[in-house]
């Protein structure tokens, strides 16, 4: 057999080989069944948006591997997907109090054989009396301490913040702290703290603030030894610990419906595998309490995972009515759910129940390579999951330099890109084709290649004259 006969075709069959799978790499928006587009309005080499409900309803895959972001020339740009941020910590800002000078007479000794009266006027101006404990005024000369009033605190406060008249030389000294609800029983906070506000060659120590055990009650008693030198107070202010704020949550509702020849269970379909970590069931009928047990699965076709148990209640209170809140369950995307109500609750009554789910939408961040507009693609159950890590995508990112450089993308609505059959799962009898076309392929080439190898190894032929002359 010619050595080029042989060649030739092995050469042709992984050209096509290769340029088949060029082609596969080569994705393009129209391999997808839909497409959100996105809008920019800064100039930033990265930006970051929230996954909308739409995207979660039509993604080919479970994990919602099947995203892709492309640019203006239908070509794809990287992109990574950020933790979703179920809490944050806020910082209160310090609250100005008000605060009242208490003076004694020169011959007293301290404020704990004094009694405190005070007044509001309709105007909400406040005055505050200071008179012996039979009743009489006292006739104040020397400062001996504040009373500094916290009514209007909702919040509990960790520290105080006091600000001073600077003196020459400096200062250093210590107050007592004490707190009441009623203006007669006091009790101590802080028995002996330190205040200081000094300078020495150019170096500048203060020490203004005072944590606070506990948190105080309504009012609170600034106060010295009467040896000490009195702290000309120009401000006090409360500060407060730092504060969790959940994450605002997204809310998809879904109508519940009965399991046939199931007592008792009652199914719910979200429309798409939502991040969901919220979960509330509302009952059909007032003044009931059923326990029940919630279980997910992510397609018909498999077996339910139990994900809690709950009490779920709706009741008649006062004029109104009163529901259970919203439980929280393990982040899982999942899209079908099931109620399976205990029986020895008697159930739930006429109608069905409703299910709401909270989740909070996943971002990504993706390079604004290439021009815009910018698109995210989804809907292919062939597809394979392609994003990066966050920090490989973002450089320095969790170390704030990708402050300033990630701007933020808005999404526009959803629409059809190629055709929905690419979003469904590919049917049995398609991949076992792929597979058959796939081994015929490497049977052949492996054939082509055995042949290769026989000629290539097969000793040469002698030419007609060298055969005659042998046999003379």
């Amino acid at each position: 057999m010619n050595r080029l006969a042989i060649v030739r075709p092995l050469i042709a069959a992984i050209a096509v080989v290769s340029v088949a799978a060029a082609a596969d790499a080569a994705e393009k928006p129209k391999d997808f069944a839909f497409g959100i587009p996105l809008t920019v309005d800064a100039d930033s080499a990265f930006y970051r948006t929230a996954l909308p409900a739409a995207f979660y309803s039509g993604s080919g895959r479970a994990d919602q591997g099947d995203l892709r972001v492309f640019n203006g020339d239908d070509a794809v740009v990287p992109f990574a997907r950020l933790d979703p941020l179920v809490a944050t910590r806020e910082k209160k800002p310090a609250a100005a109090l008000a605060f009242f000078p208490l003076r004694i007479d020169q011959e007293s000794g301290d404020l704990s054989g004094l009694s405190l009266t005070v007044n509001r006027t309709v105007a909400g101006n406040m005055t505050v009396n200071l008179a012996t404990k039979e009743g009489a005024p006292v006739q104040g000369q020397r400062l001996a301490g504040y009373l500094v009033d916290a009514t209007g605190i909702s919040e509990p406060i960790t520290a105080i913040v006091l600000g001073w008249v600077p003196k020459p030389g400096g200062m250093n000294t210590r107050i007592r702290v004490e707190t009441s609800d009623d203006l007669n029983q006091w009790r101590t906070l802080v028995g002996d703290a330190p205040l200081l506000d000094l300078e020495y060659d150019g170096r500048h120590l203060l020490r203004d603030r005072v944590e606070l055990r506990q948190p105080p009650a309504k009012y609170l008693r600034i106060s010295w030894p009467p040896a000490q030198t009195p702290l000309q107070l120009d401000g006090v202010r409360a500060a407060f610990s730092d504060r969790v704020v959940e994450t605002e949550r997204q809310w998809s509702e879904a109508q519940g419906s009965s399991v046939a020849d199931k007592e008792n269970e009652y199914q719910f379909d979200l429309g798409g595998a939502l991040p969901v970590d919220r979960v509330a069931i509302d009952l059909p009928e007032l003044n009931s309490v059923v326990p029940a047990q919630l279980l997910a699965r992510s397609a018909p076709d498999e077996p339910w995972r139990p994900v809690a148990s709950l009490v779920t209640y709706r009741l008649r209170q006062d004029a109104g009515e009163a529901s259970a809140p919203p439980i929280a369950v393990a982040p899982a995307a999942y899209r079908y759910w099931l109620l399976r109500v205990d029986p020895k609750s008697g159930g739930l009554g006429r109608g069905q129940p409703r299910m709401r789910a909270g989740w909070i939408p996943q971002e990504i961040v993706f390079a604004a390579r290439g021009t815009g507009p910018f698109l995210i693609a989804y809907g292919n159950a062939a597809a394979a999951p392609s994003a990066l890590p966050v920090t490989t995508l973002v450089p320095g990112y969790g170390n704030g330099a990708e402050n300033g450089i990630i701007a933020l993308a808005r999404t526009g609505a959803a629409a059809p890109l190629g055709s929905l059959e690419q979003a469904k799962p590919p049917r049995e009898y398609r991949r076992a084709t792929l597979w058959a076309v796939l081994i015929l392929g490497v049977m052949v080439l492996a054939w082509m290649a055995w042949q290769l190898s026989r000629q290539l190894n097969a000793p040469p032929r002698k030419s007609g004259t060298e055969a005659g002359d042998r046999s003379a």
